[in-house]
């Protein structure tokens, strides 16, 4: 697992600001330089045969720090347009080390050339408190990031135990773009749904200001307002902050109302921007403004530190089936988005809920499916469900039955 720390740094003196200035400005040329024999070349190993040895030659940096410049400009081949203009420098540990200065303040030392180096000290505020908490807790760090602006990023890791994925209660989480997260609590031993909530309403509707911000904004930055521009650029970094923050809020509720039930979770595999061109325009827009990746990623580093299984289940058909009596619909109603409608039967159930159910058990039947073989009953429910309609055709093991007549499912409470 591996978390990012950004340290503030003190004010440097004179001289060792011309030092860094330098340091930056030279792996900046690197890259530029690098850049020039990117046309053409098939490969990462083919750019580094082209360019290492003459920079070498002209250049005072050490050699990792020249082929992390060459993975830099290998890793942007498709975005960069035109040079690079600014930079931040990835160190390994044979070229940083962690001190303490004679007053107790913590420091970095920075090799920026062979037997060449100079010290970089950090300040004491809030996140040098977290980075001593990481330390305390057994984290380790290998690589640090010399940041433009003088601060310094510190990458985490630490290894944790996976826990077994055999838990009576499962958190489905169905991600949505007007509720970011859809959680059904199911409890697999009764075939019955516990509790369910919504997560992150608050999430599409600042989204909206946002963008009709950026529109009534961007009006005037084309009619060659300098201040808008400005507001533009402020107001960007405001939506990332904010969508950053409730993501690893909503996921941190979610992995503790797991923990509450002793559960496991169970988060379905999106692809839907692969799909994009099924969708209108205005879908396109709101499909683009779910933080989905994110959002898992914090639910999953989550899960990992305080030992919560997590399973990603596929996202075959779990808008579309029924869970009263399996039939396998449309999904959303063309008339109201938020609401499923059976045509077999006539339930009529919030899609997100519904859906977030459908997730939680296809978690219950893959980690079944995983250890049984041939013959696979599960018992779900009452009312002869095809439940093996949430698995594709193809899957291994998916002969499902059910064979549950005690324990029905109340699909009908949500």
């Amino acid at each position: 697992m591996k978390k990012c720390i950004v340290l503030n740094t003190v004010d440097l003196t004179p001289r060792k600001q011309e030092i860094f200035d330098d340091f930056l400005a030279e792996y900046l040329r690197v890259l530029n330089e690098t850049l020039e024999h990117l046309p053409g070349t098939k490969s990462s190993t083919q750019l580094h045969h082209l360019t290492y040895s003459d920079i070498r030659k002209t250049s005072f940096l050490p050699s990792d720090i020249v082929q992390e410049a060459r993975k830099d400009v290998w890793a942007n081949r498709k975005t960069i347009n035109g040079n690079f203009k600014r930079c931040s420098i990835r160190l390994n540990k044979r070229w940083f080390k962690f001190v303490t200065s004679n007053r107790e303040n913590p420091c970095f030392r920075i090799t920026y050339s062979p037997q060449k180096n100079f010290v970089i000290p950090v300040k004491l505020d809030g996140q040098t408190k977290r980075f001593n908490s990481f330390l305390e807790d057994g984290w380790n760090f290998d690589n640090i990031s010399l940041l433009r602006d003088g601060r310094i990023a510190v990458v985490f890791e630490k290894e944790f135990s996976k826990p077994a994925n055999d838990r009576r209660f499962v958190v489905g989480v169905d991600v949505g773009s007007s509720t970011l997260a859809a959680v059904t609590v199911f409890d697999s031993g009764t075939s019955k749904v516990v509790k369910q909530l919504y997560f992150g309403r608050d999430v599409a509707n600042r989204q909206r200001k946002y963008l009709e911000r950026r529109s009534k904004l961007q009006a005037h930055a084309d009619k060659g307002s300098g201040k808008s521009k400005k507001y533009l650029k402020r107001l960007k970094y405001k939506q990332r902050d904010f969508i950053k923050t409730r993501s690893g809020q909503i996921a941190k509720e979610i992995v503790n109302l797991a923990k509450s039930y002793d559960a496991s979770i169970a988060i379905e595999k999106l692809s839907i921007r692969g799909r994009r061109r099924k969708f209108s325009r205005k879908a396109n827009k709101k499909i683009n403004r779910i933080p989905y990746a994110r959002f898992r990623e914090f639910i999953s580093s989550n899960c990992e530190q305080f030992g919560v299984p997590i399973q990603v289940v596929d996202a075959y058909h779990t808008s579309k089936w029924c869970p009263h009596c399996g039939a396998v619909n449309k999904g959303h109603g063309s008339g109201n988005y938020a609401l499923y409608r059976c045509r077999g039967c006539g339930m009529l159930v919030n899609s997100d809920r519904k859906a977030s159910l459908a997730i939680a058990i296809k978690s219950v039947l893959e980690r079944t499916s995983k250890e049984l073989t041939n013959s696979c009953f599960v018992q779900i429910s009452n009312t002869r469900v095809p439940v093996n309609g949430l698995v594709r055709p193809d899957a291994v093991g998916s002969s499902f039955a059910v064979h549950d007549i005690d324990h029905p499912m109340e699909s009908h409470r949500f």
